[in-house]
């Protein structure tokens, strides 16, 4: 036998000895080589215990033959030679069919391709159609009108749900006990439904999408949060709950603006393969914009509303290049939804969504905004106790018993609360005195109604005063009852609804909450519109001109003041208008809106704050400029040490730091890897001046390391050991033991008992290859460790020359603006190009909170510089 080669027996096989052996193939060759089992997986990872890959791998005795019953051995398999053959013939027959034989593809298939190659030319001149028109404007104008049309056909089938849900109610008049039945029945199955839909098919679509949206836009990326199932299950789940009505009292806006930015990443995607250009994140930003006002121009037929509404709800900064963005698509979606009833034919012209007819002239008085005013406070006031009630709900449903007994039975608690609701919003029961039959559309119509409810009710226009019945011509006879007047209905309705709306939200489904609380601020102003009325029945006096009261306007402002408290936005003041058409009253809404934003701004976070500090996203809370917040410094016995002005990067930064001085070796980079978590790690020149270079992604070190510890590198170590022993001393001897015969230590011997002859011969062996295992491993241990000595070499690593730094005296306003601005999750504090510190999100958002309730605490400044055998590798 030549040197270098492998001493096999092509004609015996051990049998398995309880450890299965690893036989692998060099590629070229026909050597053997034997390993412990464990070692090396197909996709080049290096983890004992793992999965083998079957291209390289074999489970077989210890000379690569397959293991037989009882040891018996196997002829003429397993040889290298007949192996090898087989090997070649494999390989010339592959390329025998590649170049000589018949194209074995279906017919249909290839007519196909012929066809596509035909129609080539013809998708080119499309292409440079569209770059020259700019796929901006098809993108923008395609979201437009497909949101519109989804939008409308939504309206559509929810109608016929809701039409249908009243039509067996009323068909089982006499029959109380069915009607009930039917009624919960309906309300309970739409809500498991939509439930079932959020837990099975994407967890992502249950709740707003908006909360997720203003972390996504902050830089977070949100798995799955934009796909095309999460799309479809938001749909569907919308349907279900919007076809429920005000009995669960939610609505659509948050889910159409998170449908919409889904359709914006797909319909981006698909213009960047027509337009032959590359994704990038910044094009991604102005998708998710334009796709956020579209959702809101969809639902309320409100273009400049919807835009500013959108910047406000989803955005901490704005960039004006995507005015026209959201304008236009928001234009178009609007415009879209408006022709299409047109088209239906269920309108006969463009219209607003409200019509009024209020007077024009002198509609408010001086004295009369003063009315609005309190009106305003009045808003801000319940706002924040909602918010307080809302947020403390979200929070006790994180707690570990809610979270266990809700984690598996979201459908079943859906349906328990729906039961709830439905029961309280029974016609002939309770629900006779919360306008139970009322859809949220009819809701509003009747609260923007300009008539007086008092006075109608006075005047005989419903004389008989009977309970609802659904052959009243008019929605708001449905607030008359002969026990209750309108005033105390709408009274029990707003208390009613407050707790409802609270319940509903704890509900896992698909569905919108900025609806429910601008019909409950409807509500509440006309409530607040109709005690004015009967206070001044004969309307306001000033300079001998007499204004009379219009509820309908303080319903307006109401609508306006409370939704744009919830929320923190003040352009809820124009969709109204954009709602209604009326323009006379901007100044008294706007005085209701700015006095309930600020008396919720002061005491109480958003709607959809409370929603990410209650899912714990990473997102940094609002810091107003200019606020007067003291910071508590070590040793100060009273608030009121500094301003959050005076509060800089020193005051909160890390620096216990984690760095990698330049000529590191990989065993640093493995200890580095398990002893920490980050996803980036500073490059600094040295321990002792600690300059800093810049910074390595954690994948990267974890690949290079990979690499320098692949299964090809092993296999290639062990193949020249075999290959640099000689014939009389290899490295996998005959009989599977290892070295020489000196070397080699001794079989234990086993006293041989009557019939035992051939399994005492099996342990021996069993044993000699348990030997020869260990002198392998020992062998690929001094291998690595061998490789892990080496130095990183840092032009093979991909390096950050420049990641983000702050200066020590970066005060906590311009730390705030970079991070937002420019989504930054971390950065490295420098002193004369020296790193001192890191701040990350969760050091900044801590010192933002801080600031904002006066608690915040000085980081105490270390003595000299950290301990570098504890802050570098």
């Amino acid at each position: 036998m030549a040197p270098g080669t492998l001493h096999v027996p092509r004609h015996r096989c051990l049998p398995p000895t309880g450890t299965a052996t690893l036989r692998y193939r060099v590629p070229g060759s026909r050597q053997l080589v034997l390993l412990p089992p464990g070692w090396g997986r197909a996709d080049g990872a290096i983890n004992r215990g793992e999965g083998v890959g079957a291209s390289q791998w074999s489970q077989a005795g210890p000379w690569g033959c397959a293991a037989q019953g009882k040891g018996e051995p196997k002829e003429g398999v397993g040889g290298p030679e007949s192996q090898g053959q087989h090997l070649d013939r494999e390989l010339l027959g592959e390329t025998y069919h590649k170049l000589f034989g018949r194209d074995q593809r279906p017919r249909g298939r290839k007519a196909v391709q012929r066809v596509i190659q035909a129609l080539k030319p013809l998708g080119l001149s499309v292409r440079s159609q569209i770059l020259k028109l700019g796929e901006d404007w098809i993108f923008l104008f395609l979201l437009g009108i497909c949101m519109a049309t989804i939008s409308f056909g939504l309206d559509v089938v929810i109608s016929k749900f809701q039409r249908a849900n009243l039509w067996v109610y009323d068909a089982l008049e006499g029959y109380r006990a069915l009607q009930y039945f039917a009624w919960i029945l309906y309300h309970t199955g739409l809500m498991m439904v939509s439930a079932g839909v959020a837990k099975y098919i994407s967890p992502q679509a249950a709740g707003s999408g908006i909360p997720e949206l203003k972390v996504t836009l902050r830089g977070v990326v949100l798995s799955e949060f934009f796909t095309l199932r999460t799309g479809l299950a938001k749909l569907v789940g919308v349907i279900c709950t919007l076809g429920a009505g005000s009995t669960i009292f939610l609505g659509k806006v948050g889910p159409f603006v998170h449908m919409a930015t889904i359709l914006a990443t797909q319909l981006g995607r698909v213009m960047v393969r027509v337009a032959g250009t590359k994704e990038n994140p910044a094009r991604k930003y102005e998708m998710l914009v334009a796709g956020a006002a579209v959702g809101v121009a969809c639902c309320f037929v409100a273009p400049v509303g919807g835009v500013l509404f959108s910047v406000e709800a989803t955005g901490t900064h704005f960039a004006l290049r995507d005015y026209w963005r959201g304008f236009f698509s928001a234009t178009c979606a609007a415009l879209s939804f408006r022709l299409l009833p047109l088209l239906h034919g269920e309108s006969e012209t463009v219209a607003v969504l409200f019509s009024t007819s209020w007077r024009v002239e002198f509609p408010f008085d001086l004295p009369e905004l003063l009315s609005f005013a309190l009106l305003g406070a009045l808003c801000g006031a319940l706002c924040c106790v909602y918010l307080f009630c809302h947020r403390n709900l979200l929070l006790l449903h994180n707690r570990p018993l809610p979270q266990r007994l809700l984690a598996g039975n979201k459908i079943l608690h859906a349906g328990l609360v729906s039961l709830v609701l439905a029961s309280v919003t029974f016609p002939h029961g309770l629900g006779q005195y919360l306008g139970a039959r009322l859809t949220m559309k009819e809701l509003l119509e009747t609260f923007f109604n300009n008539c007086t409810w008092g006075r109608a009710e006075l005047g005989g226009l419903n004389a008989s005063r009977q309970p609802p019945h659904p052959s009243y011509g008019d929605p708001w006879l449905q607030w008359t009852h002969p026990q209750l007047s309108s005033l105390e209905m709408l009274s029990v309705f707003l208390l009613a609804k407050f707790f409802m709306l609270l319940l509903a939200t704890t509900m896992v489904v698909p569905a919108g909450y900025f609806l429910p609380v601008f019909v409950y601020g409807a509500g509440l102003g006309r409530l607040y519109g109709e005690i004015m009325a009967k206070v001044f029945p004969d309307g306001i006096v000033s300079d001998g001109i007499r204004i009379a009261i219009g509820p309908a306007a303080y319903a307006l402002a109401g609508a306006a003041a409370y939704s744009g408290a919830v929320t923190h936005t003040l352009s809820t003041a124009l969709l109204v208008f954009e709602l209604t058409g009326q323009m006379s009253h901007v100044l008294p809404v706007l005085i209701a809106v700015l006095v309930a934003n600020g008396l919720s701004q002061r005491l109480q976070a958003s709607f959809f704050d409370g929603i990410i500090i209650a899912k714990q996203l990473p997102y940094l809370p609002k810091l107003a400029v200019g606020q007067s917040g003291c910071a508590r410094t070590p040793g100060s016995h009273q608030a009121g040490g500094r301003r959050p002005t005076d509060i800089y990067a020193e005051d909160f930064m890390v620096t216990d730091l984690i760095y990698l001085p330049q000529g590191f070796r990989f065993k640093d980079v493995r200890g580095l890897l398990k002893a920490s978590s980050l996803k980036q790690f500073p490059l600094v020149d040295s321990q002792e001046s600690r300059i800093l270079l810049g910074s390595i992604r954690r994948k990267h070190l974890a690949k290079l390391l990979s690499e320098q510890l692949s299964t090809e590198k092993r296999f290639q170590y062990l193949l020249s050991q075999s290959e640099a022993n000689s014939p009389t001393e290899p490295l996998l001897g005959a009989d599977g033991a290892s070295g020489t015969p000196e070397e080699k230590p001794a079989a234990p011997k086993v006293s041989p008992e009557p019939g035992d002859g051939e399994t005492s011969k099996e342990e021996e062996r069993g044993t000699q290859l348990s030997v020869k295992m260990k002198d392998v491993c020992h062998l690929v241990e001094d291998w690595e460790c061998q490789q892990l000595q080496e130095l990183v070499r840092l032009e093979e690593l991909p390096i950050d020359p420049a990641p983000y730094r702050l200066l020590e005296k970066e005060t906590l306003y311009q730390c705030y603006d970079l991070f937002n601005l420019l989504g930054l999750r971390t950065a490295y504090v420098t002193n004369v190009g020296r790193l001192v510190g890191v701040v990350s999100l969760r050091e900044l958002k801590a010192a933002v909170e801080g600031s904002v309730k006066g608690t915040f605490v000085r980081c105490r400044e270390h003595e000299g510089d950290p301990n570098p055998n504890r802050a570098s590798v």
